[in-house]
């Protein structure tokens, strides 16, 4: 049998056609493609908050414009009420994750979905700390194929935020020492707005132990006479305030208007206090931040001396 013999410039194009035919062109492990990766477009605040606390922020390739505390390179592509269409083409998504209202995700937007292989999740009605709880488990699933080592790692880190979370709503050590009694929760002074049993901060008050003047459910709008009826024994303004710098020192008697008029026992005693966080009235992972925010409120509210301060 005759022996074939190469010239070195064959033999380098026979191994570089072996290496590619056995795709050993790039060392093993070392391969990724675009397709692989997590691309998320979040159209809710709530949403992008919680990704953001689970470490996804980099992954995060559309956002809401109420996402102000994301990378603001991130693209604005929609909202709760609606998504740029050819923008969100333009991104690519692997998932859409959305808060959908009662109505339910927009048919256009599951159409576009189905269309382009994207994954579409939605959370109907994100307002109590179970729902909130609920959507911290969940993501971790939504995102992640089964079995995966990107499963296992968010899934630790989201049980880390349901500890975080049941950690700052858990009995305290000072506990003994907050307002325990019936306080009316504003979040709007015109038309004055208050958050009503079913809501997060409800269940973050009744967790901290003092207890809502509001029957209703959800977030419920009130006259003065209505106050005056409920007679309130403390009254705790809610204030977003600004993100990354300390809120500017506001007088709670004077932010709180009329009500500090009203023959009422929060003003008698001048029992109006107020709560600043950037997300207070965002249902997601910040609830931790909220939680204990409230309950040094409180603690305020008990002391005679220090009314609202």
């Amino acid at each position: 049998m005759r022996r074939l013999l190469l010239t070195p410039r064959q033999r380098l194009v026979a191994l570089v056609l072996v290496l590619f035919a056995f795709g050993c062109a790039e060392p093993a492990g070392d391969a990724t493609t675009e397709a692989d990766e997590i691309r998320i477009v979040s159209l809710s605040p709530a949403i992008s908050r919680t990704l953001l606390d689970l470490g996804l922020e980099e992954r995060i390739v559309g956002r809401s414009p109420f996402c102000d505390f994301l990378d603001p390179a991130i693209p604005v592509v929609g909202d709760l009420h609606g998504a740029q269409f050819e923008r969100l083409i333009e991104l690519d998504p692997t998932h859409v994750l959305v808060q959908s209202p009662q109505a339910g995700i927009d048919p256009g937007l599951r159409e576009l979905a189905d269309e382009h292989g994207w994954k579409l999740a939605g959370w109907r009605g994100v307002n109590t700390i179970d729902d909130i709880e609920a959507m911290v488990r969940e993501l971790p699933t939504v995102l992640c194929e089964p079995g995966s080592d990107e499963l296992a790692a968010l899934g630790a880190r989201s049980a880390e935020l349901l500890n975080e979370i049941a950690a700052a709503l858990a009995p305290g050590e000072t506990d003994d020492q907050v307002w325990r009694g019936r306080t009316l929760l504003v979040y709007a002074m015109s038309p004055l707005g208050v958050f009503g049993r079913g809501t997060y901060l409800n269940d973050v008050l009744v967790r901290c132990g003092a207890g809502n003047a509001v029957e209703a459910e959800g977030w419920v709008q009130l006259t003065l006479e209505d106050v005056t009826r409920l007679d309130p024994g403390a009254i705790i303004l809610i204030r977003p305030g600004p993100r990354n710098q300390p809120a500017e020192p506001v007088d709670p008697i004077d932010a709180a208007g009329a009500l500090a008029t009203l023959d009422i026992e929060a003003a008698r005693a001048e029992r109006i206090a107020i709560l600043s966080h950037p997300d207070a009235l965002m249902p997601s992972t910040a609830i931790s931040e909220v939680a204990a925010e409230l309950r040094d409120v409180l603690r305020r509210l008990n002391r005679p001396s220090e009314p609202g301060s």
